[in-house]
């Protein structure tokens, strides 16, 4: 059986509309280390059911900048869909990175 598409995961989640997401690029510059996408990338893959909306690092690396996303002009609640991704995520087998050892860094 195929699990659901991820918009509408979301949408019965938190009741937020990844589609909505007008690539303003607002976000575009909230990166923390370890980020392979932006916000807006991760709602815009969610919204085509692109798995790598579930697999990217950035869902959980984005952690630090989930109180700093400010106001969606599109009126997304961006940390809500996180949280909902990353829930989908692990209920599909996908889990944040393994962490980077200490003396690669």
């Amino acid at each position: 059986m195929n699990p659901a598409p991820l918009a509408s995961v979301v949408l019965s989640r938190t009741n937020e509309d990844v589609r909505l997401c007008q690539a303003c690029d607002e976000c575009r510059d909230l990166l923390a280390e370890g980020m392979d996408l932006t916000f807006g990338e991760i709602l815009h893959f969610a919204a085509r059911n692109d798995e790598r909306s579930i697999t990217c690092d950035s869902l959980w690396r984005c952690e630090p900048l989930l109180s700093k996303a400010g106001q969606c002009p599109a009126g997304i609640d961006v940390p809500a869909v996180i949280r909902a991704l990353r829930q989908e995520a692990l209920r599909r087998g996908f889990g944040p990175p393994p962490p980077t050892p200490e003396w690669i860094l």
